[in-house]
């Protein structure tokens, strides 16, 4: 687990980033009824640079590891919502958010070398002949 998580720290890392940014876009597109069109435009700002930076973050990492690191905006949306929309925290939502937090972790974790799970044990896969 560590070595998957060292092998793919950068696009981890940037795609916590990039997840970070479009929850807070995210979190202007909801103000902008209250404050005006600056959130708005913050907003796009914000998640169009974590989309950037999530385009960026696939040159470091493996795709099955870093596409569910997304899942992370979830969390950081819940804790916008409590800290700075000043909504509910619910053990509900507590619970939620360990367990994507979990799997996150497990999926990141879980880029070890081998073969596939659909490999066979001599290496036979789809598109592959067993010798």
């Amino acid at each position: 687990m560590i070595e998957s998580l060292k092998n793919n720290k950068k696009g981890i890392l940037l795609m916590a980033v990039s997840a970070l940014l479009a929850s807070f876009g995210q979190m202007f597109w909801k103000l902008y009824h209250e404050v005006g069109i600056w959130a708005l435009v913050l907003g796009f700002v914000l998640y169009a640079t974590g989309a950037l930076l999530m385009i960026i973050a696939y040159k470091y990492g493996r795709l099955s590891v870093l596409q569910p690191m997304i899942c992370l905006s979830y969390v950081f949306a819940i804790f916008i919502s409590v800290f700075i929309l000043q909504e509910t925290m619910t053990p509900l939502r507590l619970a939620g958010i360990l367990v994507v937090i979990f799997g996150v972790v497990m999926i990141g974790g879980g880029d070890e070398a081998g073969p596939a799970i659909s490999d066979g044990p001599d290496g036979s896969g789809p598109g592959k002949e067993a010798h």
